[in-house]
This record gives structure tokens, C-alpha cells and sequence, in this order.
């Protein structure tokens, strides 16, 4: 009952609450750069999975995270090196309608979210995925796991494994290899697969994935760790570390965990 009446809440509140957001760009965005009367330097661009935009003739742009003034501000900062006194428009022309696949096991992949795309449809689309633990996969959606055994969807074809993706899911698929990435996603500024370092710790994944976004609720951030076959989820409340240097929330990172850093509402 507790657990129906939370949802309930939930669903009559989160579009108030994402309402009063202004928008900030996201990984698969469409964008266009207008730039007046200067053709060569104005696009429509996608927004890749490290939060970058590339702006014609004039280099990359980090754009996740910002708003469109926020953005069209850093893009005239860097035409001001190749054009005098530019005036710039930015436009998101789409949202996020991507899957972005990442993980040590296969090649990062950013896929269209059509109204019939599925999980096996996006895995058997993805060609060799022989490298990946399918046992450790999982999904990700508004910074929670969808948790779905991926061995026995496309070993075993279960297709009560199968589920509908949305744009802006994230398919993490970790390497078959002991040694395997740190996986930072949610309310941080560059979602990725970060580089695992013996002895890494969390505040330093999560500022290699460009820092806790201005949306974040660090005191809401949390570790999954695969443990001898069990899943741990280690919760930490990182603004007591950031704010008043508590070192316990620290945590040393093992290979192949994944941090989940959740939104604030408020």
C-alpha cells in the first residue's frame, strides 16, 4: 500500500517538478547553431554521448548539462577565435529520442528510439557481443536499473526478458575481463564508462564524468556492486563529503561498479 500510494505521489508531482526546470541539453539532442550571415559555421547537430557538440570549422563544444542561453554563450566564446563579434542562435530541434549502448564490452553506440525498439531488438542489432557479461548487463532509465537478464533473452530466448526502450535509456554492457570500468550515470554533466584505476575513488569517477550536474542530489548517490555473484548497493550521502570533508563517504571503487547519481526535485 505505502509503495502504491509513493507511486501515486510521484505521478501527480514529477511533471510539476520537471516543468519548473528550465530545459538543459541532453546526450541525443538535435541541435541547431545559427550563426548570422555566416553559413559556414551554422548546422544541425547531435549532441554524442560525452556531452559534446562539434561546431562547423571551429572544434567541440561541451553542451550537456546547459541551457540553450548557456550554450549558445560558450559557442560564441569559441567563434570569437574565427569570427568577429558573432551572433549566435541555438535551437533544440529534438529530444532525447536515443539508446546509448556503453560498457567494456562492446563499442559505444548511440541508437534511434522508435516506437517498436526492444532490448533484443537493439542487442541482435549490435553484431558481436561475444565480449560482453551478459549476466552483469543491465538498463538504465532515469538513473534506476531496469534489471533484465540479458543471458537468457538472447541464449536462452526468454522473451519475457525483452522490454520496450525510450530515448534517453542506457544499455550498460560491462567486458567479460575481471579488470572492467567504472559506469557514472544520472545527475552528473558527462554520463560515461570511466577508466577503472587501482584505488580510484568515487569523488574522483564521478569528476572524470564533468561533476555532479546543478540538478543533482549528491546526499541521494549510490554504488551497485556485483559480489560474488549478489548485487551490494552502497549508498553514500557525497554532500557530506564535498561540504564537510567526510572522508567515509569516500568510497574505493572496484572494477565494474556502477554509480548512480539521482536527480533533486526540488
Amino acid at each position: 500500500m505505502l509503495k502504491t500510494m509513493l507511486l501515486l505521489v510521484l505521478a501527480v508531482f514529477l511533471p510539476f517538478a520537471a516543468q519548473a526546470k528550465e530545459y538543459t541539453v541532453a546526450p541525443g539532442d538535435k541541435i541547431h547553431i545559427g550563426v548570422a550571415d555566416e553559413p559556414d559555421y551554422s548546422a544541425d547537430v547531435m549532441v554524442r554521448p560525452d556531452g559534446k557538440v562539434t561546431v562547423p570549422n571551429s572544434g567541440e563544444v561541451q553542451a550537456v548539462g546547459l541551457t540553450t542561453d548557456q550554450l549558445k554563450e560558450a559557442i560564441t566564446a569559441r567563434l570569437k577565435e574565427y569570427i568577429r563579434n558573432p551572433t549566435v542562435t541555438v535551437t533544440v530541434l529534438g529530444g532525447n529520442s536515443k539508446v546509448f549502448v556503453m560498457g567494456g564490452g562492446v563499442k559505444p553506440t548511440v541508437i534511434d528510439a522508435t516506437q517498436h525498439a526492444t532490448l533484443l531488438n537493439v542487442l541482435t542489432s549490435l553484431g558481436d557481443i561475444s565480449g560482453a557479461d551478459l549476466r552483469n548487463a543491465t538498463v538504465v532509465r532515469d538513473g534506476k536499473e531496469i534489471k533484465k537478464d540479458f543471458h537468457d533473452l538472447i541464449v536462452g530466448s526468454d522473451t519475457s526478458q525483452d522490454i520496450p526502450l525510450l530515448g534517453g535509456d542506457t544499455i550498460l554492457l560491462p567486458p567479460t575481463a575481471s579488470n572492467r570500468g567504472i559506469y557514472v550515470v544520472g545527475a552528473v554533466n558527462s554520463p560515461r564508462l570511466v577508466v577503472y584505476r587501482e584505488g580510484m575513488t568515487l569523488l574522483e569517477a564521478v569528476l572524470e564524468a564533468g561533476g555532479f550536474s546543478k540538478f543533482a542530489s549528491p546526499n541521494d548517490t549510490r554504488i551497485v556492486r556485483q559480489l560474488d555473484g549478489q548485487e551490494q548497493v552502497i549508498k553514500v550521502k557525497a554532500k557530506k563529503l564535498i561540504r564537510d570533508g567526510d572522508l567515509k563517504q569516500n568510497v574505493v571503487l572496484q572494477g565494474g561498479d556502477l554509480i548512480i547519481v539521482e536527480e533533486s526535485f526540488f
